[in-house]
């Protein structure tokens, strides 16, 4: 098997999809993701009707040891409900009504649905997404180190015991 294939079974499976994704495909941490940003879309902007997901262009989930990262692009529409009777009848995007392009990205650690650390924006204009992609780059890449357990010795080339660990903290 090659480096790279180990080097990314190590690391955790990768699961990136792009496009136009299917609701019903989100995994259960990129519909927790979704929930999270739109909590936080309603938190920010306080609009009085209900806004719906018209497209998902982009949803990514990386499994590492211990934590979760997922990355979410989508688009979402005002509709004809208000928020507060939004469950009496059905609701659908109006034709000229307001749209926002949401880019999120969230570390979930050890299974948890609680964000360790997330990155959450949406706005009207989509000319932001590329400097979005670049906060979110950076949040992954804080995110990827490997727990200490995995951390080799440099002289020995073998995993750090945590009393070495314990003695560098000294």
């Amino acid at each position: 098997m090659s480096r790279t294939w180990c080097l990314l079974g190590a690391m955790g499976f990768i699961l990136a999809v792009t496009g136009r994704v299917p609701m019903s495909e989100l995994s259960g941490p990129q519909n927790k993701a979704m929930s999270l940003t739109t909590e936080n879309f309603y938190e920010t902007y306080r609009p009085r009707n209900l806004f719906i997901v018209t497209s998902v262009l982009g949803a990514t989930q990386e499994d590492t040891p211990g934590s979760v990262y997922v990355q979410l692009h989508f688009k979402q529409k005002q509709s004809n409900c208000r928020r507060s009777n939004s469950l009496r009848k059905e609701c659908k995007p109006l034709r000229n009504g307001a749209e926002f392009s949401c880019f999120s990205c969230f570390w979930f650690k050890n299974n948890s649905d609680k964000a360790s650390s997330k990155f959450i924006r949406c706005a009207q204009n989509s000319e932001q997404i590329g400097q979005w992609e670049e906060e979110c780059n950076d949040l992954r890449n804080k995110g990827i180190q490997l727990p200490d357990m995995y951390r080799l010795n440099a002289r020995s080339r073998r995993p750090v015991t945590e009393e070495e660990m314990e003695l560098k903290a000294q």
